[in-house]
């Protein structure tokens, strides 16, 4: 996942549930139809919720949209089909699709559509034809999120097919097991109004892209009340929401855009806002002594890293080895991250399908660096650039203080967040970039391809993409060629190897850890459910106090 604008990753688990292939009718805890919902119990309103987060909307469009600021927002007004099952990231439950199966090579899935769901825009009810557009439109209009479905579907327009009004239906020319994992995207496989989307198409936007950035066209438990932009969201209750109200629910959620960590955190000490997140880790440890607050720390699917040009100093596989053994992990664990992190290794994340955990793992070793340095020809005396934006500093402190010791000069180089993206996600040639630039990435769902292909494949070097040291590795892109159509065991067999590859022989970057997500609360909170792929964002249908 992109957590900055710009374009983004892929990602998902190769092997599904058994108990969900061929299921019908399955239900998930939690999420029932309004009829069940009234017959249990009559409304109970928690009141308002006040979010403050770092990050605000932009873009609400799910074919575009690659800020985790827009996301908070677009996860709690549209639907997807699927959804992952909680804090599960290889289950899954029904929202509208309330059934699925698939054939036994995997090859054709058919889903049924719930009956009855309602579009914000006033329109009944939401069909296979919705459907059908919504992931077809995000397809060809050729957006930053194309990637995500254009993985599996080549032609959409024969591959996703309308059985009936409630019945749709995916085929292909290989089983596509990772097909739930795509659906279940919080981000881009959501699912809009279809007609008021052609509706407002034009000869100049035929897919009607600058409309629905800014407009609600989803079956969501909220809809938009206010948002006033880079400032303050206001959502309240949809009361013809398909999954009823039954029990405790917020009517109003308020999400206040507050880039300042100090000013978030006395907001919530002052009992000003329910919940934050992406505090300092000092912050953190000052507030896990505050009773009115919980401190929630779990580790996500993101790791923090710095890439290295590959040109200059830095172009030989040994001086990036070398740099990899001179950095001092032990002081940002303990000393940056406050131990709200754990070491990460590679471009793949412990907690995802394809992670070798008896991969190799760099350690802090100056002689070895030194080493190696020489053999890379790279010279006491050499300057390199470490160009950064907040709040990456103390890695870049921590690299020129281990660099120092060996004759080597690291320029630091702080910049705003639009000068950084304008570097790390341009089309500025190796030559002319910085020796390193540090970044956090996390995938869209549970699968090593999605998570790496990005980050280390040749064609989203520079601006196609987050291969910002323009990384070439000609064993690495046949993995990734293969990775993209495996699952199972010959999957995970490549991941591993690429981990390898991009760590011990041939490393693109540093990988300097798994930071905890950590997540402030209001004590009187209940019901925050945590997903390691749904970092930075909550589904505020299942909160209450």
């Amino acid at each position: 996942m992109w957590p900055y604008p710009s374009s983004r990753a892929m990602s998902v688990r190769a092997l599904l549930s058994t108990a969900l292939i061929g299921s019908s009718a399955v239900f998930a805890p939690g999420i029932a139809t309004a009829k069940q919902s009234a017959a249990a119990s009559t409304f109970v309103d928690s009141g308002t919720m006040t979010v403050v987060a770092d990050a605000t909307a932009v873009d609400l469009d799910p074919a575009s949209d690659e800020n985790y600021g827009s996301d908070n927002i677009a996860r709690n007004i549209d639907d997807e089909l699927v959804a992952n099952d909680h804090a599960s990231i290889s289950k899954f439950f029904p929202k509208l699709a309330v059934s699925w199966s698939s054939n036994p090579d995997q090859s054709v899935w058919t889903f049924h559509l719930r009956h009855g769901v309602k579009f914000h825009t006033g329109r009944c009810c939401l069909t296979a034809t919705d459907v059908q557009y919504s992931i077809s439109r995000t397809i060809q209009a050729n957006l930053s999120a194309s990637y995500l479905f254009s993985r599996f579907i080549s032609n959409p327009t024969k591959q996703i097919t309308v059985v009936d009004p409630y019945t749709v239906q995916f085929s292909f020319s290989r089983g596509t097991p990772l097909l739930l994992n795509a659906l279940a995207g919080e981000f881009t496989a959501l699912i809009l109004d279809s007609q008021a989307l052609k509706a407002h198409a034009t000869k100049s936007d035929p897919w009607a892209h600058s409309w629905a950035t800014t407009h609600d066209l989803g079956t969501g438990p909220y809809t938009i009340q206010s948002w006033e932009h880079g400032q303050q969201t206001v959502l309240v209750r949809f009361p013809e929401y398909w999954g009823g109200w039954s029990g405790r629910h917020f009517s109003k959620i308020i999400v206040n855009t507050v880039p300042e960590s100090a000013t978030r955190r006395e907001l919530v000490e002052k009992g000003k806002s329910d919940i934050t997140y992406n505090l300092t880790p000092q912050d953190n440890m000052a507030l896990s002594h505050n009773s009115s607050v919980v401190v929630s720390p779990n580790y996500s699917t993101e790791i923090d890293y710095f890439v290295m040009t590959e040109s200059g100093p830095l172009a030989s596989p040994f001086a990036r080895q070398a740099v990899s053994y001179a950095f001092n992990y032990d002081a940002l664990i303990n000393g940056f991250y406050h131990g709200f992190a754990r070491r990460s290794y590679g471009p793949i994340p412990s907690s995802l399908l394809g992670f070798d955990p008896h991969a190799f793992h760099y350690h802090t070793d100056l002689n070895k660096a030194r080493e190696l340095f020489q053999k890379a020809g790279v010279k006491p005396g050499t300057t390199l650039t470490f160009t950064y934006n907040d709040p990456f500093q103390p890695v870049g402190l921590i690299l020129q203080a281990q660099l120092a010791q060996l004759g080597i000069t690291v320029k630091l180089q702080h910049l705003d967040n639009a000068a950084f993206f304008n570097i790390f996600f341009g089309s500025s040639a190796p030559s002319s970039r910085p020796n390193m630039m540090p970044y956090p990435w996390w995938p869209d769902y549970n699968d090593p391809y999605d998570m790496a292909v990005t980050l280390v494949g040749s064609q989203y070097a520079g601006a196609a993409g987050a291969n910002a040291g323009y990384y070439h590795n000609k064993q690495v892109d046949t993995l990734l060629a293969a990775m993209k159509n495996e699952s199972g065991e010959s999957l995970v067999r490549d991941a591993h190897a690429l981990q390898d590859i991009t760590s011990r022989v041939d490393p693109p970057a540093v990988y300097l850890a798994e930071p905890a997500q950590v997540n402030v609360m209001a004590k009187s909170l209940k019901g925050f459910v945590y997903n390691p792929l749904q970092i930075r964002t909550f589904y505020y249908y299942w909160f209450y106090r």
